[in-house]
Order: C-alpha cells, then structure tokens, then sequence
C-alpha cells in the first residue's frame, strides 16, 4: 500500500459513527499515505470536492444503509475504489457501542477492529 488512500467516512451522529471517525482519523495519524476526509465538507460544497481527493485511491466507510459518504460523491461523480461497512465488521466481532459522544468499552474495541480490517482491505488496492 504505497499509493494514496483517502478515507471519506460516515460523520453520523451514532455510536458508530464516532467509531468510524476515530477509526479514520487513527489510519490518517499513523500512516503517511493515508489522509482522512470530511464528508460534511464535501457535502457543502455545491460543485467540487477538496483537493485532499486529487490522486488518490477513495476508500468510503460507511456506518449505516444509508452510506450517506457514497451518496454524496456519487452526487459529485467521484467513485470510490472500495466501500467498507463498519456495521458488518463490528457486529462480526459481536460489539455493540452505545455512546456517540465518548468511547466506551465495546467502542474503543471497535475502532481497534475496524482500524486492522481497513488496514487488511486497503493491502488489496
């Protein structure tokens, strides 16, 4: 994985949400190669997305069916490579966050989860 990876992410009010976020941002903070992008900021903008999108590979994550991520650059025709759902990969390890302000137990589990399964899928780009 040495190409640029950015991940556009579920921003979603939930308890997964704040999963994801933090999954993302800890991907971004840890890897040079992989940046974490804002959603909401491309959902403000009514004709183009960030820069932070030029040259690299699109991974979105979403949280929920909705895949509000996915709907919004395909609003914009910008593809993604690959979309992942943390839904699947934490009920897959029988985790259940409550809280959409603050880790708890189950949380912080999830974002170790879902960090190492983005991680596995990103190797295959």
């Amino acid at each position: 994985m040495s190409d640029k990876i950015a991940l556009v992410s579920c921003s979603g009010l939930s308890p997964l949400g704040l999963v994801v976020r933090a999954a993302s941002v800890e991907l971004a903070l840890e890897n040079e190669n992989i940046v974490a992008a804002c959603i909401t900021e491309y959902s403000a903008q009514p004709n183009n997305c960030s820069a932070i999108l030029d040259d690299a590979k699109i991974v979105t994550i979403t949280g929920c069916g909705d895949d509000c991520a996915s709907v919004i650059l395909n609003d914009k025709n910008i593809d993604s490579v690959k979309n992942i759902s943390a839904d699947v990969v934490v009920k897959a390890y029988d985790l259940n966050p409550l809280d959409a302000v603050r880790l708890d137990d189950d949380g912080e589990k999830a974002v170790k989860v879902l960090k190492r399964y983005i991680l596995n899928e990103l190797e295959s780009l």
